[in-house]
């Protein structure tokens, strides 16, 4: 079960992964006195009733100035605000936990920019699987609390605010019969995806641009969404999608929950937006390349794994 928060408690985050379980925890445990902040806006922040304010800069006077009785941070990748915040909180003692919303590279998310491991006083996992790897990479095991995600709690009683109608609209698509592939791909070319995991987000998108253009016929009544990831270079998949006008590259503005509602299939790698579609009872693709040497999801069985030979016959039977 997980513990249940209270008092005056400063949420920090960056990235969506950890933003929206903080935001989450808030509604869960109806916390009226927190404070949210963030260095990125997102327009998922809409979603839910707290505020968040986007801070950059003095966060030991923010921090001052607020006299939290906790500080919970999320742990991204690519902003070190959450590792700044776990700083202060140990040199102002004040309590402070972290909430790590994936299996991979657990402990490269509390170093500092020194090579130093700077850990909160708790760190929150997903499950048991998590805490063994978060063992493994050397953190206390006495730190950890297994917590489940929060925000796939919230998830489940989600409804989007707007009609497919206006949705595709929105999208400057116009015929309600078309077919929707959502394409969430990790940015895996920014962590070396190659040597790692034996393919990135640029080779795999090749590959499914190269699939429409040479099985027009089979493809030819279906869109296909491209959901890039926030921290992701978009002038690069650009660069693959506007090959195809099948293709669209959505404005990091569109809803994440409305496009995953309204889409026939939802398919990429290794991320966690493919266990929301399957929360959100969407049929679910793992566009996994042959020659992959690493699969961190392997053992969670979600969705169907497929690659560029059998992508167009597993397509039609689960979007049948």
């Amino acid at each position: 079960m997980r513990p249940k928060l209270s008092g005056k408690i400063l949420f920090v985050f960056s990235d969506p992964g950890g933003a929206k379980p903080c935001l989450s925890l808030i509604e869960e445990n109806s916390l009226t006195e927190a404070i949210a902040v963030s260095d990125r806006q997102y327009p998922f922040y809409n979603d839910f009733k707290t505020h968040v304010r986007i801070e950059n800069q003095n966060f030991e006077q923010l921090v001052d100035s607020i006299n939290p009785e906790l500080i919970f941070t999320g742990t991204s990748y690519t902003s070190n605000i959450e590792n700044q915040f776990i700083k202060i909180a140990q040199n102002k003692n004040i309590p402070c936990y972290s909430f790590v919303d994936h299996w991979t590279s657990i402990s490269r998310r509390f170093y500092d920019s020194s090579e130093k491991m700077i850990l909160p006083d708790k760190v929150w996992v997903i499950d048991e699987r998590a805490r063994e790897i978060a063992i493994q990479e050397d953190i206390d095991k006495t730190k950890i609390i297994i917590s489940g995600n929060p925000y796939h709690d919230w998830l489940r009683n989600w409804k989007p605010s707007i009609s497919k109608e206006v949705f595709l609209k929105q999208l400057h698509l116009h015929n309600l019969n078309t077919k929707l592939l959502v394409y969430a791909p990790d940015p895996l070319s920014n962590v070396k995806g190659k040597e790692v995991y034996g393919f990135d987000e640029l080779s795999a998108s090749t590959d499914l641009v190269e699939l429409f253009k040479t099985h027009q016929k089979e493809l030819n009544q279906w869109n296909v969404l491209v959901k890039a990831h926030p921290n992701q270079d978009r002038s690069k998949l650009n660069e693959i999608f506007e090959r195809h006008n099948a293709f669209y590259l959505l404005s990091e503005k569109i809803d994440t929950n409305t496009i995953i509602y309204y889409a026939d299939v939802v398919m990429g790698f290794f991320s966690s937006f493919l266990i929301e579609a399957a929360i959100l009872n969407k049929p679910v693709l793992r566009f996994i390349d042959e020659r992959t040497i690493y699969d961190p999801i392997l053992e969670i069985n979600v969705g169907i794994t497929t690659n560029k030979n059998t992508f167009i016959e597993i397509l039609s039977k689960i979007s049948k």
